[in-house]
């Protein structure tokens, strides 16, 4: 069972065990939706799935709460390093999350969240605590800061706007215009969405793609471990059913050019003044390696990036990675913080 303790109207508490992590689900969802700074990276449907896949024994899940409502929470968990390493702290996702954090109420403050740090550091058995790909701005950053964690530069994201075709780069729109001319000739070009019902199907055509073009190189790609199959197969469709799934598939008469699995901001985020302010999160492409003359990476995101403007997105996340090809795209990088605590009894 979780393990309260604090004084007056706050509570902090220990979640130590997949069970009450999925007890904490619904309390976990409503955080989350409160949360001014959530990406999809921190929602349930997300990184439950992970947990079931990677979780580690020693789960140290810790929720904080001020008269009686959760506040914050920093899901944590041990993982020994193979061969007698060091035990870190680690955040649930980490390692296949482009952004990690807690999730932190809007009235949640950065005393909050250190009584949850102050909490979890109180427990044995752990050598370091590694929060890797923060942002900045990050309660969790600004409260590990505080307690005087060394800090470090993590891995960049790129981002760039959410613009319509016409206002692309001029070197990538005339490309996507072109290579899109040449694969509408005698042919139906469309861009499809992946749906709660079909999106398991989806992601097979994305493995099978994904999986020949890595095997062209004679390496294994990232979905060529059975763990991470399991993972995303159980979150696609609970992703789909929150709306934060944009799987899409550009065909060519029926055939698959290309796919995208993205992640999406929920219409209800906004910026401090109450605009909207919805990011596009592209995760994992895969692309048909028997039509590369047709350049179907550059006419996917061509055509990904216009539908998002309209749907109302305002930025295109094309996370980490400094593959040569985003410069094209006049991305900038939003830069990530990794904090190292080591407690003086290690």
């Amino acid at each position: 069972m979780p393990e309260p303790s604090g004084q007056g109207s706050r509570t902090v508490r220990l979640l130590r065990t997949t069970s009450d992590l999925e007890a904490f689900l619904p309390a976990w969802t409503a955080l989350w939706q409160s949360d001014p700074n959530r990406t999809p990276f921190q929602h349930p449907t997300w990184l439950l799935p992970w947990w079931h896949q990677f979780g580690q024994p020693d789960l140290r899940a810790v929720v904080v709460s001020v008269a009686e409502q959760p506040v914050a929470f920093l899901p944590f968990y041990l993982y020994p390093e193979p061969d007698g390493g060091p035990r870190k702290l680690l955040l649930i996702g980490a390692g296949t999350s482009d952004y990690l954090d807690g999730l932190f109420a809007s009235d949640c403050t950065v005393e909050d969240v250190m009584a949850g740090l102050q909490a979890l550091l109180a427990e044995p058995g752990f050598d370091t605590l590694d929060a890797v790909q923060l942002r900045p701005e990050s309660l969790l950053t600004r409260a590990l800061q505080h307690l005087g964690a060394a800090e470090s530069a993590a891995e960049p994201t790129s981002i760039m706007p959410a613009l319509a075709l016409a206002d692309l780069p001029t070197k990538i729109r005339r490309n996507a215009m072109y290579y899109r001319n040449r694969a509408e000739r005698d042919a139906t070009l469309e861009l499809t969405f992946a749906t709660e019902a079909d999106c398991l199907e989806h992601f097979e055509q994305l493995v099978r793609l994904h999986g020949a073009r890595w095997q062209e190189r004679g390496e294994p790609g990232v979905l060529d471990d059975l763990s991470v199959l399991a993972w995303h197969r159980e979150a696609l469709p609970h992703l789909a059913a929150a709306g934060l799934l944009r799987l899409a598939t550009l065909t060519r008469n029926g055939d698959p050019l290309g796919l995208m699995y993205a992640l999406a901001d929920d219409p209800g985020k906004a910026d401090a003044n109450g605009q909207p302010n919805r990011t596009l999160y592209l995760y994992l492409p895969a692309f048909s390696l028997q039509h590369r003359d047709l350049r179907p990476g550059t006419v996917l995101l061509a055509l990904l990036i216009d539908h998002a403007a309209r749907e109302g997105f305002t930025t295109v996340d094309m996370l980490r990675g400094g593959e040569s090809y985003k410069q094209l795209w006049h991305v900038a990088e939003r830069p990530t913080v990794a904090l190292t605590f080591r407690p003086e009894r290690a």
